[in-house]
């Protein structure tokens, strides 16, 4: 079938000339929403791809999935989009990547990104808009966001790790440490803040769980520099924080590092620290810095599980949330307290 379809055949299926439908590939091309819309959602269905090349890349790569990432200087994020295209390629998909610096880039540009007829979408390090996940809904495109969590009142699909819960494991280990007076570095001063939110929500939950309190809050966003300013902050005060929870292990490392040197302050004589990820350099010397670890070989595997599921069968419903767990390693005394 694939093999078959032209140019002529969609314009004839429209009523519309071969010139548009060609057009409608291009993303700066003048040509009515609607009418795009339209020819590409068909195209998709009948597997048309617009130039020879394309055609032999689908006989290589039946299955092409659009990767829309934002920030991929995050060491974090880094690595999940290394593992998601390993994994990707090993199944026989082409991935296509696509970075953005935020959701409002991300809705500009999905026009030209669904125009490559991808199989499936896959978002991560965003919350992508309302308006993007309808479109590629009518296009008959399904959409898998990755790892964002908080995913509530959304038709999504959605794979990601618990950070919610990481979020309430942290503040229970600083309270159970015996941690009184105690502060949060979010990831929030982003231009999207992504799982953040989830980690912040859990984070205070647990909090309230145990009777407690966050004295002291910094927006950070995730940079290690964010990491040294909330610290100078914080330390500063007239009244220091015993136990921080960072939103990510790299502020948490920037924290640690000028805690040191600018205060004279080390972790855990001086104060409880705990970071999210346990990204690699999280377990190395000088830092080897207390976390909670995401899976991130599950919730690859668990993605790549559903993008194959939606492909075969863009119907079904991909809802998974992966456990995550609290490693100790300097950065905490764990003296627990009864």
């Amino acid at each position: 079938m694939t093999q078959k379809v032209t140019a002529l055949h969609i314009a004839d299926r429209l009523n519309v000339s071969r010139s548009t439908v060609s057009r409608a590939f291009d993303p700066m091309s003048r040509i009515s929403p609607d009418v795009r819309r339209r020819v590409l959602k068909l195209a998709h269905e009948l597997g048309y791809r617009p130039t020879t090349a394309a055609r032999l890349m689908m006989r290589e790569y039946p299955h092409v999935i659009a990767v829309i990432v934002r920030d991929v200087t995050n060491p974090m994020r880094a690595g999940i989009m290394s593992r998601l295209i390993r994994e990707l390629e090993r199944e026989g998909n082409l991935p296509l990547v696509f970075q953005v610096p935020n959701a409002r880039s991300a809705s500009a540009r999905i026009e030209a990104i669904l125009s490559h007829l991808p199989s499936a979408v896959v978002m991560t390090g965003f919350m992508p808009p309302s308006s993007v996940l309808t479109l590629c809904s009518q296009r008959g495109t399904p959409t898998v966001i990755l790892n964002r969590g908080g995913i509530r009142g959304l038709a999504a699909n959605f794979v990601t790790s618990d950070h919610y819960e990481g979020g309430r494991l942290a503040a229970e280990k600083l309270v159970a440490l015996g941690c009184r007076k105690i502060a949060f570095v979010s990831g929030q001063g982003g231009n999207d803040p992504d799982a953040s939110e989830e980690r912040l929500r859990g984070f205070l939950a647990g909090l309230e769980q145990a009777g407690a309190m966050a004295m002291a809050a910094y927006d950070g966003d995730h940079s290690y520099e964010a990491g040294r300013r909330a610290a100078r902050e914080f330390f500063s005060a007239r009244t220091r924080p015993d136990g921080i929870f960072c939103g990510n292990d790299l502020m948490a490392m920037g924290f640690k590092d000028t805690a040191e040197e600018e205060f004279a302050l080390a972790a855990p004589e001086d104060y409880q620290l705990i970071g999210y990820d346990n990204v690699e350099t999280a377990s190395y010397l000088p830092y080897r810095l207390s976390t909670i670890a995401q899976d991130m070989t599950a919730v690859i595997s668990a993605a790549v599980k559903g993008i194959n599921s939606l492909v075969a069968n863009s119907e079904k419903s991909i809802r998974v949330t992966v456990p995550v767990e609290y490693i100790a390693r300097s950065t905490t005394s764990e003296r627990e307290t009864k």
